[in-house]
Order: C-alpha cells, then structure tokens, then sequence
C-alpha cells in the first residue's frame, strides 16, 4: 500500500476550488487511485487539508497500521458507526483548515463519487445519519484528475487488454454448433484468470443468434448454430484497470445481412478512430457513426454512445450512454476511450459490435491493444 501523495494534493486544491470540506472514499477505483490497493469494503476520507484518514474494521487495524505507520485510522464495529462518526470527523477537519480558509460550520460540503459502485443504500444512510452535511458528487475533482492517463495507467490498461485478447482467443477456439455460451465463459473465465485478471469488470457477454442483438449481455445457455451471429464482450480488470473487448463472429459463412452489418460497423469505427483527437466531443463521433450508418441504409438500427472514457471504472467520463451531458465533454490528449460501446441490430436478426481502447492523440485513436478482426469461423 503506497499513498499517492500527488495524486492527493492536486485533489485537494481541487476540493477548495468546489468548496469541500472533503470526500468520502467508498469505491474500490477511487481508493486504488489514490492507495494504490484495494479492499472489498473500502473506506477513507480525503481532506481538502491535511493527511487521508482511513476507516476500518477492530480486525483490519493492525494489517493497516503495519502499512501505513502514524497515518490517522478510523476504526469501526457495524455500518451504522462508521456513518454516525463521519461528520463528527467532518467537522473536526474543517475546524482544523487554516485561518481566513474555514468553510464554516454548516453545510459541509462533502464529495463522493455517484457511479455504479456506490451502492444506494449506503449513500441514503450518509444522508439521513449527516443531515448537516451536503453530500455532493465528487465527478469535478475527480474526473479532473482521472480522464487523462499518466503511462503507467495506459501500460496497465494495455496489459489488461492483452488479456482480454488471451480470453478472446479461447473464446474463437470454442465456437463450433452445438457449445452453449456457458461452455465458453467457463474456459474462457480460467483463461483470464491464470493471465493474471483479477476478476471482471462486468460480467461476460457471449450473446448468440437474435440475442446478438442485446446492448448488455449474459452467458447464453442455449446451444450455438450453423450461421448465428455470436457477440462476445471481455472486461478483464489487471492491477484495477479495466479492459474491454468485443468482437462478433459468424459460426459459418455470413449471409448478405450479416455482411452489411459488419462491413458498415467497421466502416464506422475507422472513421472515429481517425477523429479521436483533443478537442472534440463524443456527440461529434457519434454524428460522425450516424452519417456512415445513414449511407447504409442502417441509421435507426444504432444507438448513441459509439465511446466511453475508461480506467479504474469500467466506463468513465465521458460516458453519453449514461450521463447524456457528457455528449459535450471535450477530449484531450491522452485520454483513453473505447470505440465499439453500442450495438448495431436488426431487431429480431442479430447485431453485431467490434470494440478496442484508444488513445486519444492529435493524430487520432492509437490503439492499445491490436486484437484481429476476424469474424468468420468455421
């Protein structure tokens, strides 16, 4: 475990600029990013001044301890303390910030992330046991220090995406009539595994026949056929980063629609990829995949959402499909995007995606991990 000191007074300069008195870490992403470990349950709190104080179980104390020296532990028995003691350790913190630099005594303003990995329960119980703190999102600090990669972020990524590709190998071996999708997520699982994943970021999509048409996924357990359209989608985390892989086959020789599907795909992915550049919004690829698919004849069959910022979390600012404002988001340099997010699907056919990580460059997407596009089998 290695405090991030860097990482922790940037955000801090960040929270005064916002007004908080601090944040409260309660995700796995952001306690790697500033930690760099994580934890099944973790908890700490960031200070707009001074050092992190962390938060544990009686039995945690001693591991934490022995890591981190004299740094300042919270220890806790149940849910329900932890959550009543936050403010007063709030409070306390805001107490100690500087002459003239006092946010006051009421509402703290504190910060947390919103995303998938905080449980809405939990966040309902800060609320009703700190009714004197202003719970906020914590997106303006930390998405001002997450959306540009430093390179060993990026070499995390790339390596999580090499083992994506081991998985996606596995997976290509298997496909043959007659193998349920449960068949190959069971191998392509140990696959990952024993290349060094450390789970998934979600979970593993192999959508076979019409259900290629799903924007999500799940492990089919029907048998795959001659002819089926299959989707396979890979999120092996390395080291916290997240990859993401998709790729669609063809279990035999494509028909016409088959064909189109994937050719005008293709089409649109080398045309984003070229505009992955600082500067320009994912509304702007999005209308740049619309126009492609509009001369396909294929545009009411694609969804917005053609590419997601990734890293610690599975999909991160910017993320249209989830949070519709980001559309404005302007990239820069170095961020890393995915290009393939959303499905292109004749309701009641098939639907095929074909997905990789970039690098956002002023020469457009570099792609991190070159995994073929070879989507006949068989």
């Amino acid at each position: 475990m290695e405090i991030n000191q860097q990482r922790i007074k940037k955000a801090q300069a960040l929270m005064r600029d916002q007004g908080m008195v601090g944040i409260m870490i309660m995700n796995r992403d952001d306690y790697r990013f500033f930690f760099g470990e994580t934890r099944v349950q973790p908890r700490a709190i960031i200070p707009a001044f001074g050092d992190p104080v962390f938060i544990c179980f009686k039995a945690e104390v001693g591991e934490l301890r022995a890591a981190l020296g004299d740094q300042q532990i919270k220890v806790f028995s149940h849910v329900g303390e932890q959550m009543a003691n936050v403010s007063k350790t709030f409070r306390k913190l805001a107490e100690e910030f500087p002459e003239g630099l006092s946010p006051g005594k009421s509402p703290l303003k504190v910060g947390m992330q919103m995303w998938f990995g905080t449980p809405a329960f939990l966040v309902d119980l800060f609320r009703k046991l700190n009714p004197d703190v202003e719970l906020v999102p914590s997106d303006p600090v930390l998405d001002e220090l997450r959306m540009v990669k430093q390179e060993q972020e990026i070499e995390l990524l790339r390596k999580a995406q090499s083992i994506a590709g081991l998985g996606m190998d596995r997976a290509r071996e298997l496909l043959v009539p007659g193998i349920t999708g449960r068949e190959i997520a069971t191998e392509v699982t140990y696959t990952l595994l024993k290349a060094g994943a450390e789970g998934t970021s979600t979970p593993l999509h192999i959508n076979i026949g019409v259900r290629s048409c799903w924007i999500h996924g799940k492990v089919d357990d029907s048998a795959i056929r001659e002819g089926d359209l299959v989707v396979i989608d890979l999120t092996p985390m390395y080291r916290g980063y997240c990859a993401n892989l998709a790729r669609t086959f063809v279990v035999g020789q494509p028909d016409g629609r088959q064909q189109l599907l994937v050719e005008a795909y293709l089409e649109m992915i080398s045309a984003t990829r070229e505009a992955l550049q600082p500067g320009v919004t994912v509304g702007r690829l999005d209308r740049i995949g619309r126009e492609i698919l509009a001369k396909h004849g294929l545009e009411e069959y694609h969804l917005k959402g053609i590419s997601h910022g990734i890293g610690l979390r599975f999909e991160e600012t910017p993320a249209s499909t989830i949070m519709p404002a980001h559309i404005t988001v302007k990239l820069r340099e170095n961020m890393v995007m995915t290009i393939g997010h959303t499905i292109l699907a004749i309701p009641g056919f098939g639907g095929v995606r074909f997905e990789n990580l970039y690098r956002v460059t002023p020469e457009g997407g570099q792609i991190l991990f070159d995994y073929p596009v070879d989507f006949i089998v068989g």
